[in-house]
């Protein structure tokens, strides 16, 4: 077997590439696998990284720039509790624990509208369509959830349900 590079007798096989060659043209590894240029990405990996940054791009624009999906749209099951309390048992210490019951709505005010839920509604999105000049809608928001008895930080609205609209 004859070295790559020259007429003598190889001595070694690169482990990098598999090429024979002498002592002449290499130590650990063949005298091509030691050159800068060795060390350079092949061309097709290039390209192929620059083709997955591009489409990486494509991906992220795409998702910060398109619409909101609708809550009925976005396909989660949302589980949500029910008003009446229930008994369950403490594993450590076996004394009945008690889930909390949602408040009863407060009295509706003189001069207040009903509005029922639709599916896809949320808290913000009632306070948003009744909104009164100059209040913010965060502000609203609790006022709302608090005149119909919710807990502002995870208001729990069903298809159907009645809500008072405070003015």
């Amino acid at each position: 077997m004859k070295c790559y590079s020259c007429t003598n007798d190889a001595t070694q096989e690169c482990r990098r590439c598999g090429r024979l060659y002498c002592e002449e043209h290499g130590g650990e590894l063949c005298a091509e696998c030691l050159k800068p240029a060795g060390a350079l990405p092949s061309f097709l990996l290039y390209r192929g990284s620059l083709l997955a940054l591009l489409l990486g791009t494509a991906v992220a624009l795409f998702l910060l720039l398109k619409p909101p999906e609708q809550a009925s749209q976005s396909g989660f099951n949302v589980v949500e509790p029910t008003a009446t309390a229930a008994v369950a048992r403490n594993p450590t210490a076996g004394a009945p624990m008690t889930t909390p019951t949602l408040a009863a709505p407060a009295t509706p005010t003189p001069g207040a509208v009903e509005y029922t839920v639709q599916e896809g509604d949320t808290l913000l999105d009632i306070a948003a369509l009744f909104l009164p000049p100059g209040e913010s809608i965060t502000d609203y928001a609790n006022r709302l959830a608090a005149a119909n008895g919710l807990d502002p930080a995870n208001p729990l609205l069903h298809p159907g349900q009645a809500l008072t609209i405070p003015k």
